[in-house]
């Protein structure tokens, strides 16, 4: 057991309601496990990895709220927990990170030259493919803003053929809460958004 001083009177601890909500947490805990438990015991592996995070983080806030409990009844806490808070504190203070996200809408205006100006750029810079693969054909207006990004970066404003509508980019320094981009996400357009902070620069182009 993980002794914890007390510093209060000892009348602050083992009240009726210290009482009742230790009895709650560990009626909430005890459920928790047993369904954890059988969720586990289910699994094959061959669910999805973030199956198995979700059961793993229900299962950790509670315990979190029943070694509480116990410490408001008694004034000791049965288990020594990891802080996760300051830990992202301590990341926080040691890694800069800058979120840049950015919006252009395009409009074909000559599918002819920009169809041209992708193959060209494919075949001076042709993707990496699995053996016996073969590069995308460049028959449409986004396969070629693909080619010709993946040569140049991003050349919005002297794309063959291409009108721009309207592009929007915003810097911003996230705050905590903060969920890092997900490279690997099944869908990467639900990533593309700004996450929680402060934007500290726009750009805009009309």
């Amino acid at each position: 057991m993980t002794e914890v001083d007390i510093t209060a009177p000892a009348e602050q601890f083992f009240s009726a309601q210290t009482r009742e909500a230790l009895a709650e947490a560990s009626r909430r805990l005890a459920e928790r496990l047993q369904a954890h438990t059988d969720a586990l015991l289910a699994m094959t592996g061959a669910e999805e990895q973030s199956a198995l995070y979700e059961q793993n983080a229900a299962l950790e806030e509670l315990v979190e709220g029943w070694n509480d409990a116990v410490f408001e009844h008694t004034g000791t806490a049965p288990l020594l927990l990891e802080d996760s808070v300051d830990d992202e504190d301590d990341e926080a203070e040691q890694d800069q990170v800058i979120s840049v996200v950015s919006r252009f809408d395009l409009r074909v205006v000559d599918l002819d030259a920009l169809l041209d100006a992708g193959r060209a750029a494919q075949e001076r810079h042709p993707a990496e493919v699995d053996d016996g693969g073969e590069d995308e054909p460049v028959d449409s207006a986004e396969q070629a803003i693909y080619e010709i990004s993946r040569e140049v970066g991003e050349a919005w404003f002297e794309l063959p053929g291409i009108e721009m509508v309207a592009g929007a980019r915003a810097y911003v320094v996230p705050e905590l809460p903060f969920e890092p981009l997900d490279a690997d996400a099944e869908d990467v357009v639900t990533e593309l958004i700004a996450p929680n902070g402060v934007a500290t620069h726009a750009e805009t182009w009309a």
